[in-house]
């Protein structure tokens, strides 16, 4: 279930729009298959369109580790390092950024059936050039988020069952 909300809420001064945004797919593989794929940097490029380079400052993650990203976002170049708050084997995995605009992206894996239902939720600040344009960007990310997560199902469905990342 694709689920879609911004709200309001007092930061400061001012008021700055919260973006949630909530996205999912099954997978028919493992759990601990899609974890780990999906919790590798390296692996980003192939699954997410938006995604030129991905690199993490460790391998394995862990909480603490980073994400340096180089991405095009409604053509912008987004250079952006993230932070892994959570990441929890085969549960939940979740990075915070503060480029392009203070962002959380976590990933929460379920059992579903003989494979995984996996949601993804993003949770943004939009600020300058993305403020702007936020009812419009909430409906973008949306769909492009959908997007990645049905290249990743097609990604891992197409693999062997033991296959190698």
């Amino acid at each position: 279930m694709a689920a879609l909300a911004a709200r309001d809420k007092i930061a400061g001064k001012g008021i700055a729009a919260l973006i949630r945004i909530e996205v999912g797919a099954e997978i028919d593989r493992p759990v601990a298959d899609v974890f780990a794929y999906l919790s590798d940097p390296k692996n980003l490029p192939e699954w997410n369109a938006l995604v030129e380079e991905a690199k993490g400052s460790e391998s394995p993650l862990r909480v603490g580790s980073t994400i340096t990203t180089r991405a095009h976002f409604l053509g912008r170049k987004i250079e952006a390092v993230a932070r892994v708050t959570e990441h929890l084997s085969g549960e939940k995995f979740t990075q915070k950024a503060t480029e392009p605009f203070p962002l959380t992206i976590s990933n929460v894996f379920a059992v579903a059936g003989g494979g995984t239902r996996v949601t993804t939720i993003f949770e943004g600040e939009p600020g300058g050039f993305f403020k702007i344009g936020e009812p419009i960007l909430a409906r973008i990310v949306k769909k492009q988020m959908q997007a990645q997560l049905d290249t990743l199902k097609e990604l891992l469905e197409a693999r062997t069952p033991a296959g190698v990342w």
